[in-house]
């Protein structure tokens, strides 16, 4: 889980470099949001996060955010790691300014600190934006780099490092008075430990070790996005994203959003998404005798996922309120330590901005 929020942070949406040349010096918003994330696999997630931003005088914004993961599990993988339960805080702080050079191009560049008892990374981000044929179309593209310092509980003497870096290219487009198209190539390398050191294998001779993916991972990924209005209160929001590892796995994402503005205040959003991807080429359920490569990750079994969920939203002049409900229902299908699990995802944000 932790990889996968690592390399999210190096994927930046096409569509989300704010005109900054376009706001008013002193204007920005400060924005608080509670999550909360429970499964049938005895884990739970309470995120907090505060973030703000400010125009400068000149053409630059600048944010920052304060965000505290508090977890909670005895999970599958818990207990086969020979603990009961385990109870852990996630500090992220993180800052980005975006500037903006001219008229037609925009430049990004942030930093980002994530700690918790076992692992320390360091991230930086930068981007380069450009809008094209008449503010129709508008070029991106982002680099991120984490360095990740991977240690083991009660034990000082492991530390490990893990490398990343990521890129995406990214073109929006607008077709006709009420569509956007965008499509963005996400390309991201990590070197280095990949593993987790509470997990083990134990293979039928009785060998016992840990476990050993690759310590070199490539991933592509390809994610093509429309956004279509009906009306004047209607909009749909379709995406559909592949993508492929040199490990072996494969995967599909589709997801689906429609959103109504019931009233000039309030916004009504339904969502669905699914997920699919086959296992590592490496990965088995369990091992007749030892590999150089081992893992029982259940992220690199074949899994599937469907999501489905609802927000509101309520706006004014100066504060926006929404909160949203998501249900997830996973289904591992080569992972004998669990075959499903069934997830609730709520949050609250409140937004207030000058």
């Amino acid at each position: 889980m932790r990889l996968q929020l690592i390399l999210a942070g190096l994927v930046i949406s096409s569509v989300a470099h704010a005109q900054v040349r376009d706001e008013e010096t002193g204007a920005g918003d400060v924005k608080g949001t509670f999550g909360l994330y429970a499964d049938d696999d005895r884990t739970t997630v309470m995120t907090t996060d505060v973030a703000g931003r400010v125009k400068l005088p000149a053409p630059i914004v600048v944010d920052a955010h304060a965000l505290v993961d508090a977890v909670t599990s005895a999970s599958v993988d818990v207990i086969s790691a020979a603990t009961t339960r385990f109870s852990e805080n996630r500090v992220e702080l993180g800052t980005k300014a975006q500037v903006g050079f001219s008229q037609a191009t925009e430049g990004t560049i942030g930093y980002t600190h994530s700690g918790e008892n076992d692992w320390q990374s360091h991230a930086i981000e930068l981007g380069m934006s450009r809008d094209l044929a008449k503010k129709n179309a508008k070029l991106t593209l982002d680099y991120g780099f984490t360095r990740n310092y991977v240690g083991r509980a009660h034990d000082p003497n492991f530390e490990k490092l893990l490398d990343i870096h990521g890129a995406q290219l990214g073109l929006s487009q607008i077709v006709g008075k009420k569509t956007l198209v965008t499509i963005a190539y996400t390309l991201s390398h990590a070197s280095g430990y990949q593993g987790s050191p509470y997990r083990f294998i134990m293979t039928a001779n009785g060998f016992s070790a840990p476990e050993s993916p690759p310590e070199s991972r490539t991933r592509h990924a390809l994610t093509a996005r429309v956004l279509q209005m009906i009306g004047s209160a209607n909009v749909i929001d379709a995406s559909y994203r592949a993508y492929l590892d040199d490990w072996g796995v494969l995967s599909h994402t589709v997801e689906v959003a429609y959103t109504r503005e019931v009233t000039d205040a309030l916004s009504l959003r339904i969502r669905a998404r699914g997920y699919r991807q086959n296992h590592a080429d490496f990965y088995r359920e369990s091992y007749e005798m030892p590999m150089r490569y081992m893992t029982v990750d259940r992220e690199l079994s074949t899994f599937w996922d469907a999501m489905g969920g609802v927000k509101l939203g309520w706006t004014s002049d100066r504060v926006d309120v929404e909160a949203k409900v998501d249900g997830i229902v996973y289904e591992f299908q080569d992972y004998a330590r669990l075959e499903g699990r069934v997830a609730l995802v709520t949050g609250l944000g409140v937004t207030w901005r000058w």
